[in-house]
């Protein structure tokens, strides 16, 4: 269970008082199929489980059982997805309705604020799935076969050779959807009861949970099913590349769901340079990458996607030339975020690379590699806990000295290179000075500062900006752009000490205390909000726990200092949630407000379970 997910669940917890005072005006609204967005593909349990580990887990429990860290606190039992009797009677249409727009009666939040419809219902398949067993499903499999698929097809698609009259359709999402397993079961025996008559119970049920399978993924059961969906593509060869065959003449096609790797296809590359894969799942929630090997090197497509209702595309492959020579190798955009600690700094930095060029920048050789090295990034000295979103230290990346190398070839082109680095850099006193080199022209750098009051940041090479808020939090934003290759300093004074209570822990939002400092800029692009948004509230306080816990930044606040800080939030939380409720606060006021004290009860959890297990190891 993630630790936001408890100070979510938690803070909702901490209102009950108040909504068993005003049910009747924060009630969710009633289950309406019209509000139920049917899925356009089966939804795929595998790719909701994170989701509902982190959302979900901490009422329902992590094998849901009713029995999360927070159940206790509701006013009513979690409903235990894992008990047959209690999914029985719902459709899926029910339980999403339920996940979608909550149940603020019974203290259950609507993940809608959170959660896109697609990942909704992948949450809600995880949550199905665990009142199942693949063994006993697979039972229910061969009952069907043997006894229902002559008629309801092998596929369940009601097109069996045996098929009379207008059967179900077990594969048609808007049927079965609003279906239970209940209404199953007695569609059943009111139409053939002899059918199954001498089955168990559980037999009979196993039966109708291989049913369900036609509809949704199981999380043991691959997504991908024959589809009509068809990617072609063509292999282009640029100006002077000096290739003409691709190796082998093999194309690949790798399928990803929620960006891990779900399957491999390949075919091969025609005498003209085309390609063509067919038979392919068209699944939104899919997404392929063609690619194939020339000279040892690797060249991909664009993200391929398709649906039902575009089931075809098509992709290009662009074969380059090769060199050795970083000439052309430019910084496009950068974006620094930086967050302070008690004691320490904690930055995460994103760099998109570009080449200029024609060619395919393979790397040359440097003292103290084995191999050739393409990008390098400037590392303060004193970093610590340094780890990459894609690759890592010793493999993809190699460090000497100062600076770390990257070893993949760059394609010709803007931000065809992303590199993700975050550390951690611990400091004495109250300032410290930043010095960092950019070893490229770099054509857009933005610096985020987490902001807070008494901070005061001086970077003579960069120009100040405003000040945003960003998903809750405030940042100081700093920009330079056509700059380099040369060193950039941020000079920060006002740090916290280590020994130091973070003050926005206190206040409950950072945002009042230094909004004056500048107007509230526009929004920055949206893709960097995200990634930032997700660097900020996960990745850099990620670090700065592991690096506690290591030792690597001591933490001289006691536990309960942190315990008093947790107890200030969770009162916080609870009078912005009960001032919600009584209309004293807007929606986009109290959803920036409560995501700002979640964030930071999130950090202090994350303190107090560091300080328990560096106890139980001493």
């Amino acid at each position: 269970m993630s630790l936001l997910s408890f100070a979510i669940i938690l803070s909702f917890g901490s209102i009950a008082p108040l909504y068993a005072q005003d049910q009747g005006a924060r009630q969710s609204p009633p289950y309406d199929p019209a509000q139920v967005t049917t899925p356009l593909a089966p939804p795929f349990a595998a790719a909701g489980r994170a989701s509902y580990l982190e959302n979900c887990a901490p009422c329902h429990g992590e094998q849901g059982l009713g029995n999360g860290p927070t159940a206790a606190d509701l006013p009513d039992p979690a409903t235990a997805f894992a008990d047959k009797a209690a999914i029985w009677e719902l459709s899926p249409a029910m339980l999403f309705h339920t996940t979608k727009f909550g149940r603020l009666e019974k203290l259950m939040p609507p993940w809608s604020n959170r959660l896109d419809d697609s990942e909704i219902w992948n949450t809600v398949a995880f949550a199905w799935s665990l009142h199942t067993k693949e063994s006993e499903t697979r039972a229910g499999a061969e009952l069907y076969t043997q006894s229902c698929a002559n008629c309801h097809g092998e596929s369940g698609a009601g097109d069996g050779p045996d098929a009379t009259g207008d059967l179900p359709d077990f594969t048609d999402l808007r049927y079965t959807t609003f279906v239970s397993q209940a209404e199953w079961q007695a569609g059943w025996q009111e139409a053939h009861p002899e059918i199954g008559a001498d089955w168990s119970s559980a037999q009979q049920e196993a039966a109708l949970e291989y049913i369900r399978t036609f509809s949704y993924t199981p999380p043991w059961q691959s997504p991908l099913r024959p589809g009509n969906g068809v990617i072609t593509g063509t292999i282009v060869f640029g100006a002077d590349s000096g290739v003409q065959t691709i190796d082998d003449s093999v194309v690949l096609l790798d399928a990803y769901m929620g960006f891990e790797p779900v399957a491999r296809f390949t075919t091969t590359l025609s005498a003209d340079n085309t390609f063509i894969f067919e038979n392919l799942t068209v699944d939104p929630n899919l997404v392929y990458l063609a690619s194939v090997v020339a000279d040892g090197l690797s060249y991909s497509s664009a993200m391929l996607s398709l649906t039902p209702e575009r089931s075809a595309t098509s992709a290009t492959i662009t074969i380059y030339g090769a060199t050795d020579s970083p000439e052309n190798i430019r910084i496009n955009r950068a974006h620094w975020i930086i967050d302070s600690q008690p004691g320490a700094l904690v930055l995460a930095q994103i760099y998109l690379i570009g080449n200029q060029g024609d060619r395919t920048f393979i790397g040359r050789m440097v003292d103290g590699v084995d191999t050739p090295v393409t990008v390098g990034i400037d590392i303060p000295p004193d970093a610590q806990e340094i780890t990459f979103q894609n690759g890592a230290l010793g493999n993809r990346f190699r460090r000497v000295g100062n600076i770390i190398y990257d070893t993949m070839p760059v394609l010709p082109g803007d931000s065809t290179q992303q590199i993700i680095v975050q550390y951690a850099i611990p400091f004495s006193g109250s300032s410290y000075d930043l010095r960092q080199e950019l070893l490229y022209r770099t054509d857009s750098l933005s610096t985020l500062v987490a902001n807070y009051p008494n901070l005061r940041v001086d970077a003579p090479e960069m120009t100040f900006d405003s000040v945003q808020n960003i998903q809750g939090s405030e940042y100081q934003i700093w920009r330079q752009s056509n700059f380099g290759p040369g060193t950039i300093e941020i000079k920060l004074q006002g740090l916290l000490e280590r020994d130091a209570v973070d003050p926005r822990m206190l206040s409950g939002a950072s945002a009042g205390a230094t909004t004056q400092l500048a107007q509230i800029g526009p929004p920055m692009e949206a893709w960097v909000s995200w990634v930032m948004m997700a660097l900020v509230a996960a990745a850099l306080l990620g670090v700065t726990g592991v690096a506690i816990q290591r030792g690597a930044i001591a933490s001289t606040t006691t536990n309960q200092e942190l315990k008093t800080l947790q107890e200030s939030l969770i009162a916080e939380i609870a009078k912005i949630d009960d001032l919600h409720a009584l209309g004293q606060i807007g929606d986009t006021e109290w959803l920036r407000r409560r995501t700002n004290l979640k964030a930071q009860l999130m950090d202090v959890m994350r303190r107090l379970e560091a300080t328990r297990q560096v106890a139980q190891q001493v």
